[in-house]
């Protein structure tokens, strides 16, 4: 499908090709100069490709989005909010593609940005986002138009979901992460025919267009327990749940009453 679309000349290019790309400085790790060797090398002849530091992110959030750096971005806990927040502020601001650094490419990104864009020819904004099993997004593979109506909400409402969540994982996670790209997603709404959101597959990019070669050096301990919760059955997953939503509840009563007392 992805060949047979891209063949079609007649539909108007809109998705920005730039590739984007993150880390703390221009010293990328050993273990991805594979992977970011073939995402430059087989994208070369149609992409730009930048690689962004620490510094640059801020810098670039600093200009753009003065607010949400003063009020929200510089209050994150963890870097690793910062650099999610960052990708959706960026893919807003100038669109293109976002790769994590773990992802390396069979096949030039502009196959699948062909084919998006033959799919809707009259939309004039278009975003592509890869499904995770067993539901909702990830946020390591994104691809967007300049000034796309859904990462425009995205970055109004990091505010709203910026707070500790108690457990490490699940803040990043829930606050800037792919559970925050999920819950949003489902939650924008499509009402003009201009606006395309599509869910990629796994199967349609990977590892066709894709290969992994792991990555997530953030995680921690208490991943473990929320990756076994994901990944249970759907039965079994509501119960864990809401068990553990139950257990964080009753934590956060026990610590208020002890504040209470300890007021007075």
């Amino acid at each position: 499908m992805i060949q047979r679309n891209s063949a079609n000349s007649t539909y108007q290019r809109r998705i920005p090709r730039i590739i984007h790309q993150t880390w703390k400085d221009t010293s990328i790790p050993s273990r991805w100069n594979l992977s970011v060797r073939s995402v430059r090398k087989l994208n070369a002849d149609n992409f730009e490709y930048r690689l962004w530091t620490d510094n640059d992110m801020h810098e670039f959030v600093r200009e753009k989005e003065p607010d949400v750096y003063a009020n929200t971005f510089l209050t994150y806990s963890h870097n690793i909010q910062r650099v999610d927040a960052f990708r959706y502020i960026l893919l807003y601001h100038l669109g293109g593609v976002y790769i994590d650094m773990d992802a390396g490419c069979s096949k030039s990104l502009d196959i699948l940005l062909d084919a998006l864009e033959a799919l809707d020819p009259q939309a004039k904004h278009l975003a592509a986002l890869p499904e995770t099993k067993p539901n909702g997004l990830s946020n390591d593979f994104m691809i967007s138009t300049k000034g796309h109506p859904l990462f425009a909400e995205l970055v109004s409402h990091l505010s709203i979901f910026n707070h500790n969540y108690i457990v490490y994982y699940l803040t990043i996670m829930l606050s800037t992460g792919p559970l925050f790209l999920t819950i949003n997603e489902r939650l924008f709404s499509r009402s003009s025919g201009t606006i395309s959101v599509r869910i990629i597959e796994g199967k349609a990019y990977s590892p066709l267009l894709l290969w992994f070669a792991g990555g997530n050096s953030w995680h921690g301990r208490d991943a473990q327990i929320i990756k076994y919760i994901y990944e249970v059955p759907r039965t079994l997953q509501l119960a864990s749940i809401i068990t553990a939503f139950l257990l964080i509840f009753f934590i956060y009563f026990l610590y208020s009453c002890y504040r209470r007392r300890s007021v007075r």
